[in-house]
């Protein structure tokens, strides 16, 4: 484990320190020792996703949710209640174009608008999330150096040795509280990031790292918070499972004894504080749109202080005004990427309709099939729908185009693949269609609804035709290359994103599959220089591939995708 703050165990020279605390508390007006109820308020957000402003500088418009705006409510509670810890629960330093372009595009100058603004809001502590690597250890280590907060992550293994300033624990005291807070990281980011990213770091199990540290820390404090980058395997009413015990421990750690109050994030949800047993659980949702603030009421026993109840809520941000101070200190970077968004790169001479989820080939998705191909060199290229449902009218095109067109984080790398390996690949992307109904003059393709639309690859560089009624895994039919039928020993190379290469959805073969080359560039920085080096693009489908049958349309309802 990563070091930890040292902490004194309770004894008599315990006693002597929070008798001189209670008298030193008597002069500035908080709770004294002889004091028996006092209510320590505990502020958490999760998954802000580097949303400094509110303002969505893709769209150009308006946007609900904010660090700064986080940094207002948080001063106003804080006014009503100085004994408070500000927490949050990781994805911080990814997720808009100004933290990009500040801290990892090319030339970027380093400085990190997001750790800027949570320094002025005041964090206690921050746990890392999976996001935090997408940009390799080097921004990592830049970033965290400029917080005056902790970072946490009791399970992973080789920080210190890694240059990364992150703890197990953090003990703080509040008002004579002492509050024990345990990070714990999402121990995926090996199936999720290329090794590149985190070299001589491991990640462990959350649950048994937390089984193995909560009871000391129950020893040493009042208060004892987990905070953990993950949510709910299970729902929280029926105990059903999700099938994601694989990403999500939140449901697990809830049920160690000893935790107050876990506090979660990953899965974007907006779960308001609950009572899960004897733990109270919450969720603050994504892109600083909720504070969760839980009030814990203590009494003092002994000497020392006990939860007895609590009550909290989700608080939304969105009415809250933007901290004059948070606004000022990242002007000039987000000038900077009004600038670079504005930047014209070439034209399309077409309209560009992105849909959710298409049943066919599809403009949008070829185009990164294009990009990949020739940034790679690559025979074959993978991919999947990303943007959601956009449309592009024809002409002038700046980099907002790249980003709406693909706004995950993905670098490019170059796998070899057999021709049986690449027929399990395929039939993998197709499982979600579950068969057709057919009625009146056309049939309805029917999906599995708790797959994202990310997870529908499609493969460029060969034509195939995929049977929706056949049973899975049986579904591609006459798959061929350069007019070949594959066969089982054929070799290739194929494009791959850094999602699918470290094993995300699940795909077979491409996490271990031989690494051809690697790209360690943005996907959609790709994009951009894809249109600018071609000047005029013209957004068409090759048709390099089709259902069987002629059909309508997938189902209309189709759920958000989840946080990757």
């Amino acid at each position: 484990m990563s070091d930890t703050v040292k902490t004194v165990v309770r004894g008599p020279w315990s006693v002597i320190r929070h008798l001189a605390i209670a008298a030193a508390l008597v002069l500035l007006g908080g709770p004294v020792w002889g004091q028996v109820h006092t209510t320590l308020t505990v502020l958490f957000t999760s998954d802000m996703h580097a949303h400094v402003l509110p303002f969505d500088d893709l769209r150009d418009r308006p946007a609900q949710g904010s660090v700064a705006q986080v940094a207002s409510l948080v001063a106003r509670l804080r006014k009503t209640n100085p004994v408070s810890v500000v927490l949050d629960g990781g994805d911080a330093i990814q997720g808009t174009p100004l933290e990009y372009y500040a801290i990892a595009a090319k030339g970027a100058p380093g400085e990190d608008p997001t750790i800027e603004a949570m320094n002025r809001v005041g964090y206690d502590a921050a746990v890392l999330g999976n996001h935090e690597f997408n940009f390799g250890l080097d921004v990592l280590r830049r970033s965290l150096a400029q917080s005056k907060f902790t970072w946490l992550a009791a399970n992973l293994s080789g920080a210190t040795a890694a240059g990364l300033p992150v703890r197990d624990e953090l003990i703080l005291e509040r008002g004579g509280i002492r509050i024990a807070v345990l990070g714990l990281t999402n121990p995926n980011v090996p199936h999720w990031d290329p090794p590149s990213h985190w070299p001589g770091l491991t990640f462990k199990d959350p649950v048994a790292v937390a089984a193995a540290c909560v009871p000391g820390l129950r020893e040493r404090a009042d208060v004892v918070i987990v905070v953990v980058h993950s949510g709910f395997e299970k729902d929280l009413d029926t105990g059903a499972p999700d099938g994601t015990d694989d990403e999500n421990y939140a449901y697990r750690l809830a049920q160690l004894p000893g935790i107050d109050l876990l506090l979660t994030g990953h899965t974007h949800r907006n779960i308001p504080p609950r009572a899960f047993g004897k733990t109270v659980v919450a969720q603050p949702g994504r892109w600083a749109e909720f504070v969760t603030r839980v009030d814990l009421d203590l009494v003092q026993e002994g000497g020392f202080w006990k939860v007895t109840s609590w009550h909290g809520e989700n608080m939304p941000t969105v009415a809250e005004p933007a901290d004059p101070g948070v606004v000022m200190a990242v002007a000039p970077e987000e000038a900077r990427v009004k600038a670079e968004l504005a930047r014209p790169l070439g034209e399309l001479t077409a309209p560009l309709k992105v849909a959710a989820l298409p049943i066919g080939d599809d403009p949008s998705v070829d185009l990164i099939h294009a990009v990949q191909l020739e940034a790679t060199g690559a025979q074959l290229s993978l991919a999947a729908p990303l943007g959601g449902r956009i449309e592009f009218p024809a002409g002038p095109v700046t980099p907002r185009f790249a980003y709406a067109l693909y706004p995950y984080p993905n670098t490019l790398l170059v796998v070899r693949l057999t021709g049986s390996q690449l027929k399990d690949v395929l039939e993998h992307a197709v499982r979600g269609w579950t068969g057709v109904e057919c009625a009146g003059s056309g049939c309805t393709l029917q999906r599995d609804p708790g797959m994202p639309p990310y997870d529908f690859d499609t493969l460029e560089g060969a034509t195939y035709l995929v049977d929706p009624t056949a049973p899975a895994g049986h579904r591609i039919r006459g798959l061929r290359v350069g007019g070949a039928a594959v066969r089982p020993e054929d070799v290739f190379t194929v494009a791959v994103n850094s999602y699918r290469a470290a094993g995300g959805g699940g795909f077979p073969h491409l996490a271990d599959a031989p690494r051809v080359k690697e790209i360690d560039r943005p996907v959609a920085d790709l994009i951009g220089e894809y249109i600018a080096r071609h000047g005029k693009v013209t957004p068409a489908a090759d048709d390099n591939w089709a259902f069987t049958i002629p059909l309508r349309d997938a189902p209309a309802r189709t759920p958000s995708a989840p946080p990757r």
